[in-house]
């Protein structure tokens, strides 16, 4: 049964996940939704569930600087985890929805 709130598109985007603790890691997402992404991630590299993080969005068509948002593990896999934002702006909404394909 499909729990997710938000339909998710296949966005292929770098990232750099900044943990508690101030140690960083480059990830890519493998999809995107306005509620959250999954980033591909080896199962031992992976946070625990409930874990804050500081996502920051290095490369975008439509955003010269990096765009930081603040989100939270929410599922792991074998492929990698989900994160759902949190703390979700006006701006931050405004900056997802332009990563949607057209």
């Amino acid at each position: 049964m499909e729990k997710r709130k938000h339909p998710r598109s296949h966005v292929s985007l770098n990232v750099e996940l900044a943990f508690p603790g101030g140690r960083t890691r480059n990830a890519t997402t493998r999809d995107l939704s306005i509620g959250g992404f999954f980033v591909e991630s080896k199962e031992n590299e992976s946070p625990s569930i409930g874990t804050p993080l500081s996502v920051t969005f290095l490369t975008t068509p439509h955003h010269a600087d990096p765009y930081s948002i603040r989100a939270r593990v929410q599922r792991l896999t074998p492929k990698g985890f989900a994160m759902t934002f949190i703390d979700f702006s006006l701006d931050d909404l405004r900056f997802i929805e332009k990563l949607f394909p057209p």
